[in-house]
This record gives structure tokens, sequence and C-alpha cells, in this order.
């Protein structure tokens, strides 16, 4: 999964106007990320890790995804099947074990999350205008509540401002900028087919 700078990256490009509610949806699918004590088990289930086929599940979701706040959730899902199924599964395949590639991976994602949002201009602004959000329009899912979400929004705005790393070496701007461009797209292509 991409960090949430990636996440934010993609969802500016899919819906530039898009309100706050569909940006804050799209964060909080990691609301309960490990470094917040999450469980395993309600974060694979969160994201449908498991399940037989991905798409159907995703456009399951999509049938429910009735306000900003939803689809903005949808597209977060949507966007780590792609990452994952593409350059994850690359990075991971050049790597032996589990033990040696995700600390590695780790270490990438942070650095091209934390250079994204020092390099997007409407980053800061965009999470200013998430914490200040009344919440109009959200809506709890399971193991995800108001509370849980405004508080993953001021944690990712504090390890942001507390972490200016240089650009990933393994997955460099331009790599983010062509997936962005292109899954941005493929959403909009995708979700237009299922409603």
């Amino acid at each position: 999964m991409p960090g949430h700078m990636i996440h934010l990256v993609v969802a500016k490009k899919a819906y530039p106007d898009a309100g706050i509610d569909f940006f804050v949806g799209n964060l909080t699918p990691d609301a309960n990320a490990p470094y917040a004590n999450m469980e395993r088990e309600k974060k694979n289930k969160i994201h449908f890790v498991g399940v037989p086929d991905m798409e159907i599940a995703l456009r399951e979701f999509a049938l429910k995804a009735d306000n900003d706040y939803l689809k903005g959730f949808l597209l977060h899902l949507y966007v780590d099947w792609k990452w994952n199924t593409t350059h994850l599964a690359d990075f991971a395949s050049k790597r032996s074990c589990i033990q040696s590639w995700y600390p590695a991976y780790d270490l990438e994602n942070r650095k091209m999350t934390s250079y994204a949002f020092y390099n997007t201009e409407w980053a800061f602004e965009l999470y200013g205008q998430m914490k200040n959000w009344d919440y109009t329009g959200f809506v709890d899912t399971e193991f995800i509540t108001k509370e849980i979400a405004m508080g993953w929004i001021v944690s990712t705005e504090k390890w942001l401002s507390d972490n200016k790393l240089r650009p990933s070496e393994a997955f460099p701007p331009e790599l983010i900028e062509k997936f962005a461009n292109d899954t941005a797209e493929d959403f909009i292509k995708w979700f237009v087919c299922i409603k």
C-alpha cells in the first residue's frame, strides 16, 4: 500500500474540486494503521485482504458509495489494489522474504510520502482543511469512527511536519506522477461504468 500522500495525489488528480469529505474519506481506510496500534485483522478486513476477487469486492463497495466520503474511501481501496499488484508486487519479488523486503519498503514508502507532501503545492492547505472539517457527511464504517478518523488526520499531518525526507530511490517522483495520473484516469472510467 502506498502512503497517505500518494492516495491524496491520486484523489486530487481524479477529482481536483472534490469536497473535503472526499479527501478525508480517501485517508480513513488507514485510520488504524499499525503505527496507531491497529490490529492487523481489522486492517485486513477494511482493505479486503484475502477476498477471492478484489475487483468484485470493490464493485460491491462502489454500489454502496452513495456520498463523497465513501467515494473517497473507495478510491483509497482502488489505489491500494492497483499499487499492490504492480509496484509493491515488483518490489517484494526482488527480495527473498518478508523480513528482508518489508522494512526496506516501509522506508521507501515514508520517503515518497514525505517528499510528495513537501513538493505538492496544495498539501499544506488541504491538511489544514481536513483537520478543520466539521465531519458533515462522515459515515461510520466498521472499525472507523469519527473520532478515529479525526485522530488519524491529526497524526498523519504531525508525522509529515516532523519528517522531511529526500525522495525515494525505489519509487522516484516520476514513477509516482505516472502512477497517479494513470490510476486516477482508470478509476474515473471504472467508477462511471459501475454507476
